[in-house]
């Protein structure tokens, strides 16, 4: 793992993050209604379809990301990214990459949802990194609650 070498997960973050804000603009859903009908979980559906479509049509690839695809189930976006590291990695280093992509991409995450009627609504986003031998290398999800606790 190179130290100091965030540009690969900073980049990736911004590919993410720019779709969300362009969601979260782009959604008039009234705030704050507790029980969705099927009409408005529907809606959140498509928007977590649009997200995953959109960050696939602009997936970025540098130096350490092989490929980067989104998919939508329910109302989860779920990304899966393929990174260019070494097989075998020590549990230490996994949970060394995990909790410093974490760090970097949770607080993004929920900076760019805080005025996102959908993500208050269920709307969440699973991230899951892989290496080149489909070994995992980390995988967390981001949700109102995971936001509330950063806070």
């Amino acid at each position: 793992m190179h130290h100091g070498n965030h540009q690969p997960i900073q980049r990736h973050c911004q590919v993410v993050l720019g779709v969300s804000a362009v969601v979260a603009l782009v959604v008039g859903l009234a705030a704050h209604a507790q029980t969705l009908n099927p009409a408005q979980i529907k809606q959140i559906e498509e928007i977590a379809l649009n997200i995953a479509n959109q960050h696939n049509a602009k997936a970025m690839r540098d130096d350490m990301t092989v490929s980067s695809r989104a998919t939508a189930k329910g109302r989860n976006v779920r990304f899966e990214n393929v990174l260019r590291v070494k097989k075998g990695l020590s549990a230490a280093k996994l949970k060394e990459f995990s909790d410093e992509t974490q760090r970097e991409i949770v607080p993004k995450s929920c900076e760019v949802n805080a005025q996102n009627p959908a993500f208050d609504r269920g709307l969440n986003y699973t991230f899951v990194y892989t290496n080149t031998y489909g070994e995992k290398l980390a995988e967390f999800t981001v949700d109102k609650l995971v936001c509330r606790r950063i806070r």
